[in-house]
């Protein structure tokens, strides 16, 4: 029995790192040409990439290789009667199928560290490569479109672009406190200040308007300042809960919870005293609301914060369940193609645990259901192969 356990271990794995390596490269390449597309990326930015780009594939492809390996496996295994073999010499399913189960369990954990390198490093990693690559995508932008524009509130728009020079720029900047800015010059260039994550704009003969009055001409020439963050079409602010690794969440969820009472502690002080002083039309003022602004999106940022490391562990041991479902529905299919034991397979997975998982997680990270919920999909995968369970049995 024990070479036969290998027999199928072996089998496995072979299958496993032959369909891992074609699937994520292949959305390896699919992610790279997306921000070599969106982006306008050189190739020594999308060269940059490819570490980053690696974890987050890797999350999405460990499941689907190891459930593609498995169906493999037992599909032929199962057309050739070499399961039927076994029952008839008083060996179960079950023992056939351990394994596997086994393998699949082992792999979970590592599926788990994927997803996590993926969300705390290679998003944020993808996000920084973009940012300090903004000067060579600014000008090929300009070059091609004569316009660049960002969701943050920030454009430029020229009338040409020679060598290195933008003609005629009109800069267009969106303030937090909604007063637009435009700047407008002779000519000006770009330059990338890595250190301080700023893109300096160089100009000559400069002229500044706010809300549509000249605040000011500037001959000569001047240099403006512009954060990354704002410039980066793919820029964000505060940093994201996803953004941490699981190593992390302890942390920032007790700093959450202090940076609520704190603001809960500051309204409680600001009403005491309004009240006591009896100004009781001082209750509900711009700063009580922006204080209870502040503390709605803290508890959101708090619940996201709680569920993120469900969301993790549930995408991670999805390798388990989808191995757990897939072996016996295979089994039970006694086909030897490999792809119609897969096809098979991962159509109820692409039918109930995808939309499941999804709901679950955006329940959760709303408040609305505990962040248990997320892992719904995994349940409904367990149940359903547990019911493919007993016909491999029986059969």
């Amino acid at each position: 029995m024990a070479r036969f356990y290998w027999y199928v271990i072996f089998e496995t794995l072979k299958i496993f790192a032959i369909t891992l390596f074609a699937a994520t490269s292949l959305i390896m390449t699919g992610g790279v040409l997306q921000q070599l597309i969106a982006e306008g990326l050189g190739v020594l930015a999308i060269l940059q990439l490819i570490p980053y780009i690696l974890p987050v594939a890797l999350q999405f492809t460990v499941p689907v290789a190891i459930l593609f390996a498995a169906c493999s496996v037992y599909g032929s295994m199962s057309a050739d009667n070499e399961i039927l073999a076994l029952k008839s010499v008083g060996i179960s399913p079950g023992r056939a199928m351990a394994p596997t189960l086994i393998l699949a369990f082992l792999l979970s954990p590592m599926a788990v560290w994927a997803s996590d390198l993926a969300m705390s490093w290679g998003m944020p990693g993808i996000n920084r490569v973009v940012m300090h690559s903004i000067e060579d995508v600014v000008y090929r932008v300009l070059r091609n479109h004569r316009s660049y524009s960002t969701s943050r509130g920030f454009s430029i728009h020229v009338q040409d672009v020679q060598d290195r020079w933008l003609i005629n720029p009109t800069i267009n900047l969106f303030p937090e406190n909604g007063k637009a800015m435009t700047i407008t010059a002779l000519r000006g260039q770009l330059r990338l200040d890595p250190e301080h994550e700023t893109l300096r704009i160089q100009l000559e003969n400069a002229q500044w308007e706010m809300g549509g009055k000249v605040m000011g001409s500037f001959p000569g020439t001047t240099e403006e300042e512009i954060p990354l963050t704002l410039a980066a079409r793919k820029a964000s602010g505060k940093k994201s809960p996803a953004q941490y690794s699981l190593s992390e969440m302890s942390a920032q969820y007790s700093q959450q919870q202090d940076e609520i009472k704190l603001l809960e502690d500051q309204l409680t002080t600001m009403c005491g005293i309004e009240i006591m002083a009896g100004r009781f039309d001082q209750l509900d003022t711009s700063k009580s609301n922006d204080i209870l602004v502040a503390m709605s999106d803290g508890k959101r940022r708090l619940t996201r914060i709680n569920t993120e490391p469900y969301r993790r562990w549930a995408l991670g041991f999805s390798c388990f369940f989808f191995v757990w479902l897939g072996i016996p529905l295979a089994i039970w299919m006694k086909s030897a193609d490999y792809w119609t034991s897969f096809g098979a397979c991962f159509l109820p997975i692409l039918v109930a645990y995808y939309p499941l998982f999804a709901l679950g997680f955006d329940r959760a990270k709303n408040g609305v259901w505990p962040g248990y919920m997320v892992w719904l999909g995994d349940v409904v995968l367990f149940l359903i192969g547990l019911w493919f369970m007993r016909k491999a049995y029986r059969n």
